[in-house]
């Protein structure tokens, strides 16, 4: 697999790694929330075909979001997002030598400097879709989620994304409990998406929230990703896990910080960064 096909095969939580979570739940006619969020990542290491480590060239980025959910009936929330983005890439060492070869068959004076690497500003992903109430069971709830999701042709390479629009196709799964008197919850998603990087997707989402104090909740989440076939790659896969902290400022406004690494994957990068988020429910 070529380098720069492996950096671009980012298998990526943009829509489901959001920092904004309902889950399965639905919110009531004429209410929702509201996540701004900004996600600081980098990695110098990729995941082989193999699944183990190799130094690659490095690469950071930088991303703001904006995630909406609102309740149009009791039984359907719409849900959009929207962001920007900053990717700096590092030159791959082959890039200088491909570079000083073409100058010295062209008789060219030969350049010291490496090339400069990859770079993009700009408008990232685009998404809106809907969920809908399937039904209740016990503590148990399920739902359906649908949604279209869309980029320049210039932002997907730095997503997940083969072409300029995905669908995803989600069933959801969420449960609230109580645990030596601290509430809590379980949320499960398992998704298809069309036309990544590496062809169609099959995606799994947990998270698992605890209320430890009046105000603090932990939340960890894990977000995984497997396309078995359809790209440059006989298979790519990547595994994710984000600790976060969540304090509830007022009634309507709560802050988040946390942390995401790559635990594992094949054909993907080691990937680890910082986010951040303002929750605002109405």
């Amino acid at each position: 697999m070529r380098l720069s096909s492996l950096l671009s095969c980012l298998v990526s939580w943009a829509g489901a790694a959001s920092p904004a979570f309902a889950g399965a739940w639905l919110y009531p006619e004429g209410q929702g929330q509201l996540i701004l969020s900004t996600t600081f990542a980098d990695a110098r290491n990729a995941y082989d075909a193999s699944g183990r480590l190799m130094r690659t060239p490095s690469y950071r980025k930088f991303e703001s979001q904006a995630y909406l959910e609102h309740g149009v009936t009791d039984w359907l929330t719409f849900v959009a997002q929207g962001g920007a983005m900053s990717f700096r890439g590092a030159p791959a060492p082959a890039d200088h030598l491909n570079l000083l070869i073409e100058e010295a068959k062209a008789g060219l004076p030969l350049t010291v400097q490496a090339p400069p690497g990859t770079k993009y500003e700009g408008l990232g992903l685009g998404a809106a879709g809907v969920r809908l109430r399937l039904f209740s069971f016990g503590d148990y709830i399920f739902s359906a989620e649908g949604s279209l999701r869309a980029a320049s042709d210039e932002a997907r390479r730095f997503l997940d994304m083969r072409d300029a629009t995905q669908i995803d196709a989600r069933i959801l799964m969420g449960r609230a409990f109580e645990l030596f008197g601290m509430t809590g919850f379980v949320d499960t998603q398992l998704a298809m998406r069309t036309r990544g990087q590496n062809g169609d997707e099959i995606r799994m989402d947990l998270t698992a929230g605890l209320r430890l104090l009046d105000r603090w909740m932990a939340m960890a989440q894990s977000f995984s990703a497997i396309a078995p076939r359809g790209g440059v790659a006989s298979l790519v896969a990547a595994q994710k896990f984000q600790l976060s902290a969540v304090y509830e400022l007022t009634p309507s406004i709560s802050l988040q910080l946390g942390g995401v690494t790559a635990l594992s994957g094949v054909n993907s990068p080691s990937e680890r960064g910082i986010v951040g988020a303002l929750w605002w429910r109405y």
